[in-house]
């Protein structure tokens, strides 16, 4: 992600907007299905995107590719299968993220010919950003650090459960650093060889 051109600024916020919205859905109603009601009191399970995104996540996501939404407090007591069900909620983020993605690149022959030629250039761009966004976000989520949504996997052993705690009241903190290590380039360069090969396999090319 090396274009910070307006143009290119705009489409990743854009993606991004999308993405936290679908990622934040389904890590909620996830949460929900599974017996956790607090998602939904908390005003998570919605496909509003401002619900879900996250000021430091979303600048680091459309500078550094590396991005997260606000992090759904889940109850791993009140999930059905208890703690270990928080996998399923991560899992949950992560694969609706790719899916929306895949959605796209599957119907964009059948739109983008409907379109006029302007709308048809950057429906098409836009298209190629989700996708290249989505599978870095996804992948990143995935990791059990916070802010990430796979932090949520630190709470599925109660040694951890108290680290967490300790690290929820400072995800603030967290989110600032994770985007420094993010400006370094370190963590893109790292997983740029399994980033490209997931893309290839999930959307050709």
């Amino acid at each position: 992600m090396t274009d910070l051109t307006l143009q290119g600024l705009v489409l990743r916020l854009a993606a991004l907007v999308l993405i936290a919205a679908v990622h934040g859905f389904a890590v909620a109603a996830a949460a929900v299905a599974l017996g956790d009601p607090g998602p939904r009191h908390d005003g998570r399970l919605s496909l509003n995107p401002l619900v879900h995104l996250d000021v430091v996540g979303t600048v680091s996501g459309v500078l550094f590719a590396l991005g997260w939404i606000r992090p759904v407090a889940v109850d791993p007591v009140s999930l059905r299968g208890g703690r270990p069900a928080l996998a399923l909620v991560v899992a949950a983020g992560s694969a609706a993220t790719l899916a929306v993605a895949m959605a796209l690149q599957a119907v964009r022959p059948l739109v983008l010919p409907l379109l006029p030629d302007a709308a048809s250039a950057t429906a098409f761009v836009l298209t190629n950003v989700v996708a290249e966004l989505s599978v870095a976000f996804a992948l990143v989520n995935l990791v059990p650090l916070p802010p990430l949504t796979g932090a949520h996997l630190l709470a599925m052993t109660r040694p951890t459960q108290a680290l967490v705690d300790v690290v929820r009241r400072r995800e603030t903190a967290a989110g600032v650093v994770l985007a420094l290590v993010a400006a370094s380039g370190v963590v893109t360069r790292a997983a740029a060889p399994l980033l490209e090969t997931v893309a290839r396999l999930l959307f050709g090319g």
